[in-house]
């Protein structure tokens, strides 16, 4: 049985190395997060909320560009404008786990939306 667990916990950390383009991270966090009565219903609205939600990925976990981790000014110049650029930003599959969990947390913290 310790094989299996050893086994298992390798896969996880390989998968947990693995880069997820940041535009689909950020619309999982956006689902994961907000309560489905809350959730935007159209292509539209969600397109308008994914930078916000990258942004706040952005805030807990590293983000990275093809070359490796951004630094706050890339960073910064890449989703802190008026048309946020999430093409080619990524983040760790590991680290977007943790990520949307604080972000539960933290939304838990601050009670329901009113």
């Amino acid at each position: 049985m310790a094989g299996m667990e050893a086994f298992a916990a390798e896969r996880q950390a390989r998968l947990d190395e693995e880069l997820v383009p940041l535009h689909v991270a950020a619309t999982v966090a956006y689902f994961h997060v907000t309560d489905a009565a809350h959730q935007v219903s159209t292509q539209e609205a969600l397109a308008d909320v994914v930078p916000l939600v990258a942004i706040a990925l952005s805030t807990i976990a590293p983000i990275h560009a093809e070359d490796g981790p951004l630094g706050s000014a890339a960073l910064r110049d890449a989703l802190y404008r008026d048309r946020p650029n999430v093409d080619g930003l990524k983040i760790r599959r590991g680290d977007l786990r943790r990520a949307m969990i604080t972000l539960r947390e933290v939304r838990a913290a601050f009670g329901p939306p009113r």
